[in-house]
């Protein structure tokens, strides 16, 4: 069986034609996935009530209240500038 050049042309384009479209299908496919496997959002951190009544005078209390704060500021992603290693009471 002989093949032409202008035919062994048109076999070579419908063939990269198919894998460029293939590809592309695994493209979005794969995008898809984002959309529909997507995490669902962790519920809003309310705003910390300005009522509360520290006292002043009670340095542990504003402590553990920094941290706090600063804890749920993070909304659980670690950050590497915050390293809490110890708390301990000290009176």
């Amino acid at each position: 069986m002989n093949i032409t050049f202008m035919e062994a042309i048109s076999i070579t384009i419908s063939s990269m034609t198919i894998v460029l479209l293939t590809l592309a299908l695994i493209a979005v496919v794969l995008s898809s996935f984002k959309v529909l496997f997507k995490e669902k959002k962790k519920e809003e951190v309310k705003p910390v009530n300005t009522n509360t009544v520290v006292d002043d005078n009670d340095e542990e209390e504003r402590l553990v209240a920094c941290l706090v704060a600063s804890i749920m500021a993070g909304n659980g992603k670690p950050n590497p500038n915050l390293h809490i290693r110890k708390i301990t009471r000290i009176k």
